[in-house]
């Protein structure tokens, strides 16, 4: 009988044989702890402290890096060529590179010009800093190296997506039934949403023992205000339906959907021979924040037989928080819900979610089996298809065959860790935070005569207001598109200076500055500096006559 194998002799032979090719071989071939531990710590030492001093070095320094345009920065990066020219991306390199040149590289080419999410001041494109624990899931989870399709390709990380899928399910309100995929942002996530929808609603509706193709999928329509995300149209797009299948509906006054304004939209549809299948609302829109009114769609797709599908990409990152969940309430409400903790969960990029209230329909969407998957099957009479889809599954679970993905990497570590690091309640003291900044900024710019914000007063964590030169009185006399301009060099000013970031946006049919606030570091003096370098940059960009 063989020895067992921790018992059989494995002489590993030196790197240097193997692989004397490269200057560091103890890096290449790890295999052998005596001769390649040390290398590896000394490596990620190095590795860490040019993380730690791009942090405190740069990250805090400046919101943007510099030069802040888009045309020398380039030719910052790549150099410019012998005729003056700005030069092209180089030729992949043909030999080896020392670790240490290439830490070098970063902190010089790569670390000072960058969109720095750290920085307290930068309110930008729901890009927050990342929480420690986050950063340090997503490292060890590079080093399982764990593929999330099949259970053998990654068996108890795909018990920690479950998990986490389980409390995102849990705190979107549904039940044991439903079930939760990681994807890679909230467009995948739409886009999987709605292709559950068509393969499984629409299927009904149409009485087809089989997901519909082609010419079935013309003369239906799918109802979304106009602050939807455009991933919506872009799935519709992809998925194979005609373009006129997307009904815009306009928002009321404050960039929500209501339920009167889509049940009108249906009667005229139907009237015209049209049949409608789903609603796609918005909780917390990238936008305004805008929050749908949920409950009136609710009972409208309810009477319309509607799928909903609601996308709280953003927004559903309030039901964190006892205090503040009523903002997107009645989420348990939908058939299908988008969530991306890489924005308000704080986590490092990417990691998006669908929630399906019947988990089952993930199965009947995208449950497929090639033969090469056979050894991560249920064995024969053990499968429950369409019979739940929570804890507790007796047979092995393969993600591939509940996503649109097949290979993926190991997103839920660094959530796993984050949230049982702060616990649900320290994740809604973050977002509670956020939605107070929020709130004292709208107030700080009511208080002035030379900022206006819409709406009013925020929903969630975003503001969009703009800077009145001169003040309400004189602004009002002022060329619309002159006001326009002025809002878009103030973004570039700001964005040059360094001392903050905005981006901007379009409200009804006029330009404003747009405060994303997801950013747990950011506190109220930050906000105050902010809408005083905004005045001090006014001034300076109309004397300059810019």
């Amino acid at each position: 009988m063989p020895p067992p194998p921790s018992d059989r002799p494995d002489p590993r032979p030196d790197p240097r044989e193997r692989f004397g090719w490269h200057p560091e071989p103890e890096l290449i071939g790890y295999d052998d702890e005596t001769r390649s531990r040390p290398a590896l710590e000394a490596l990620g030492k190095a590795a860490w402290a040019a993380g730690l001093d791009y942090l405190y070095g740069e990250a805090f320094r400046r919101a943007m890096g510099e030069p802040a345009g888009y045309a020398a920065l380039r030719r910052v990066f790549y150099g410019s060529a012998a005729d003056g020219s700005t030069a092209a991306p180089a030729e992949a390199p043909r030999g080896p590179t020392t670790s240490d040149a290439l830490i070098e590289e970063f902190r010089s080419r790569l670390a000072p010009h960058n969109l720095n999410a750290y920085h307290p001041r930068s309110l930008s494109y729901f890009t927050p800093p990342p929480l420690v624990m986050s950063i340090v899931g997503e490292v060890l989870a590079q080093i399982l190296n764990q593929g999330v399709d099949v259970w053998h390709a990654g068996p108890s990380s795909a018990f920690v997506e479950e998990e986490v899928g389980r409390w995102l399910c849990s705190l979107v309100g549904y039940g044991p039934d439903s079930f939760a995929v990681l994807t890679s942002g909230g467009v995948m996530a739409n886009f999987m949403a709605l292709t559950v929808a068509r393969d499984i609603h629409l299927a009904e509706l149409l009485d087809l023992r089989r997901p519909p193709r082609g010419r079935e999928l013309e003369g239906h329509r799918v109802y979304a205000s106009d602050q939807a995300h455009f991933s919506i149209s872009r799935a519709l797009d992809e998925l194979g339906f005609p373009s006129a299948t997307l009904h815009v509906v306009p928002a009321d006054e404050r960039f929500r959907l209501r339920g009167p304004a889509v049940a009108a939209a249906i009667a005229d549809d139907r009237a015209r021979g049209l049949r409608p299948f789903a609603i796609c609302a918005v909780a917390g829109s990238t936008n305004t924040g805008a929050v749908d009114y949920t409950a009136e769609l609710a009972d409208l797709a309810e009477r319309e037989r509607l799928w909903l599908h609601v996308d709280a990409a953003y927004g559903g990152a309030a039901r964190l928080s006892a205090r503040d969940a009523a903002r997107v309430a009645d989420l348990e409400r939908a058939d299908s819900v988008t969530i991306d903790p890489h924005k308000w969960f704080f986590q490092a990029y990417d990691i998006g979610a669908l929630v399906v209230r019947r988990g089952a329909n993930l199965l009947q969407t995208f449950q497929r089996s090639p033969e090469y998957y056979r050894g991560g099957e249920p064995e024969a009479g053990t499968h429950r298809d369409g019979v739940g889809d929570g804890l507790g599954m007796s047979e092995p679970l393969n993600f591939y065959q509940r996503s649109m993905e097949g290979t993926r990497r190991f997103r839920a570590l660094k959530l796993w860790l984050s949230w049982k690091h702060l616990g649900t309640d320290g994740l809604g003291r973050l977002v509670e935070a956020n939605n107070d900044l929020a709130t004292y900024l709208a107030r700080r710019i009511a208080e002035r005569d030379d900022f206006e914000a819409l709406p009013s007063e925020p929903e969630v964590s975003v503001v969009c207001f703009r800077h009145l030169p001169g003040g309400r009185a004189t602004a009002g006399g002022l060329d619309p598109t002159a006001i326009d301009a002025h809002q878009d060099a103030l973004q570039v000013a700001l964005e040059a200076s360094g001392d903050g970031w905005l981006s901007t946006t379009r409200l009804h049919g006029r330009t404003y500055l747009r405060a994303g606030i997801v950013n747990f570091l950011t506190v109220e003096s930050d906000i105050d500096r902010l809408l005083d370098d905004l005045c001090r940059l006014a001034a300076e960009t109309l004397m300059s006559g810019g």
